[in-house]
């Protein structure tokens, strides 16, 4: 094996090392249960050898420690590699649980990516099989070679101390198995690579056809759809035939090369024992020694594969872990304390964008005010409440808060504490109304839970057979869009904060709901919050302080919308007076 590949392979034990905190403990018992097998089995070959011994010899007597020190053995056999396998398969479990909750949390907790980042199908499937494939290396592989280690070093020791000659000959197959090795490393990398890859791309794949799968029934496309599936699956299938090729080929040199090595120890033995110069006990033992010597050669070499798959499987778990994390260092904001968020010569482009979404953008929310955000699609609606989330960050100018006691900072992630949020559509998780609710606010009481749905008007679930105990199952299943949807504002409710956020509360309401819906939303938040409402419903305007026309950056104090003939505004109209 080349120098490079030894100091990768010394870098991902490293890793490994440090990644392997909460499970090092149970990883070294592994070991010692291997070991302490691998001593069992030694002496299991000694005892044999003095039981056929003693049993051709004059007399003909087995001696009783022997047969007890075999029976010993046979159980030590049986009982270890169960405690090792129980062990295993704790350190294993532990180890790739708290992987993935470390992934799971950068995830969740990384800048926003916008356009262009990790889809969701490739972070699970890096999660699932890269965490497995490193859990197992740590856990499993690299114990296991250890115990194989002491193995080979033990019955080398064992067969030179009775023929060394014997053991020289066994042992000099072994150049050929290392050379093997490293064909078969280089060739597999670069393959399994491409395997990884072709995996990612399929559990993509999978995941936008079942979240899809009405679009895809409706255009009639479900077989064109399964048909690319095949084509992938054919890819991958191909590549993980090459590298099973690869892999046959170089496993059946080394065991034909070992198979040459025990078939010398037989006729070692046999022509010893013609000559007198070997006795039946010590042929009894060269046919066990041998394969305890050359078995774990062959184990190692096709232990390889683990350390080619955990040097891919590293690359793509520091993808995520590369990404930068979001800024959470608290503020000096008391909780629900009045807020304003104030705008001022704002430029954004996304990365990946031919053109500002917005360009020198001022506007001050000031605290108490319910603004209205209107305009066409693509003016940036949705660009300004990232800006307010701290999702993204202004390429020039400012975007800040600011309190009455004068308090200021640039809107960051940490803000977030301060403020509710409620994104447009449905966005209810599988599970019950209550476990829905519950996300917001953990330790909130049944009161509370009907108080936020009867402001966000959704006491329509309190009349269902089960209640808050009612299943949303998964795309919010079994609710309509509108009842969804304000199941989804009386979670946000239950969060507080200062800050208020609405994407389109009413776009799947009908007029009398919406007017519902919206007297009790103002009634239930008070005076004191700052509110941002995008919407494209006239009626949402008439129970604004403020109307901001994001496209033209105009801003309106009322319900006097008439300049705004850039938006497209549908719905109710005159059916609130501003609120003061």
């Amino acid at each position: 094996m080349a120098h490079g590949e030894i100091r990768n392979i010394g870098r991902l034990i490293a890793r490994l090392w440090s990644e392997s905190a909460g499970t090092r403990a149970l990883s070294l018992a592994v070991s010692l249960a291997g070991c302490l097998n691998v001593g069992a089995s030694l002496l299991f070959v000694w005892a044999t050898k003095r039981i056929v011994d003693h049993a051709v010899a004059p007399g003909h007597h087995i001696p009783g420690s022997c047969v007890a020190v075999l029976a010993l053995c046979l159980a030590l056999q049986l009982l270890l590699p169960a405690m090792r396998r129980r062990l295993e398969t704790l350190a294993y479990t532990r180890y790739v649980n708290a992987m993935r909750r470390r992934l799971l949390r950068h995830l969740l907790e990384s800048r926003w990516s916008g356009r262009g980042g990790l889809h969701h199908g490739d972070a699970i499937s890096r999660m699932r099989d890269d965490a497995a494939t490193l859990a197992s290396l740590s856990c499993s592989t690299i114990p296991g070679i250890l115990a194989v280690a002491v193995q080979l070093a033990g019955a080398f020791v064992f067969l030179a101390c009775l023929e060394p000659k014997l053991a020289l000959a066994v042992v000099f197959i072994m150049p050929l198995a290392l050379i093997v090795s490293k064909i078969y490393v280089g060739r597999t990398r670069r393959i399994t690579r491409r395997i990884r890859e072709e995996e990612s791309a399929i559990q993509t794949f999978l995941q936008e056809s079942l979240a899809h799968r009405t679009l895809l029934s409706t255009l009639m496309g479900t077989g064109r759809r399964t048909d690319s599936y095949g084509t992938l699956q054919d890819t991958l299938t191909a590549d993980i035939m090459r590298r099973t090729d690869i892999s046959v080929f170089s496993n059946t040199a080394v065991t034909a090369g070992f198979m040459a090595g025990y078939t010398v120890t037989f006729l070692w033995s046999a022509y010893g024992l013609a000559a007198g110069v070997v006795s039946f006990g010590m042929m009894t033992a060269f046919l066990q020694l041998v394969s305890q010597v050359q078995r774990p050669v062959l184990d190692l070499s096709r232990r390889i594969p683990s350390f080619i798959n955990a040097s891919v499987a590293v690359e793509r778990i520091d993808g995520i872990l590369a990404q930068p994390l979001e800024d959470f260092t608290p503020l000096p904001v008391p909780d629900n304390a009045p807020m304003g968020l104030r705008f001022t010569g704002v430029t954004y482009r996304y990365a990946d964008g031919e053109r500002d979404v917005m360009a020198s953008f001022s506007h001050d929310f000031r605290p108490g005010s319910v603004t209205a955000v209107v305009g066409p699609t693509g003016s940036g609606k949705t660009t300004l409440l990232r800006l307010m989330l701290g999702l993204v960050e202004p390429d020039a100018g400012k975007a800040e808060y600011y309190t009455a006691d004068g308090l200021s900072g640039p809107l960051r992630a940490a803000l977030r504490h301060n403020m509710v949020y409620v994104p447009q559509g449905n966005s209810l998780v599988c599970g019950t109304v209550r476990e829905n609710l519950l996300m917001a606010a953990p330790d909130a009481t049944d009161a509370m839970l009907r108080d936020a749905l009867h402001a966000a008007a959704a006491d329509f679930v309190l009349s269902l057979p089960d209640g808050l105990d009612t299943q949303c199952f998964e795309g919010g299943g079994g609710f309509s869009e509108g009842q969804a949807q304000r199941i989804a504002i009386a979670r946000g409710l239950l969060k507080k904060g200062a800050i208020i956020l609405l994407d389109e509360p009413t776009s799947a309401l009908d007029p009398d709901t919406e007017r519902l819906l919206l007297d009790r939303l103002i009634r239930h938040i008070g005076p004191h919050a700052t509110v941002v409402i995008v919407t494209h419903r006239r009626a949402v305007l008439d129970a604004c302080t403020d109307i901001l026309d994001i496209a033209g950056a105009k801003a309106k104090q009322g319900r006097d919308s008439s300049s705004l003939g850039g938006c497209s505004l549908g719905g109710s109209v005159g059916l609130h007076t501003p609120r003061e």
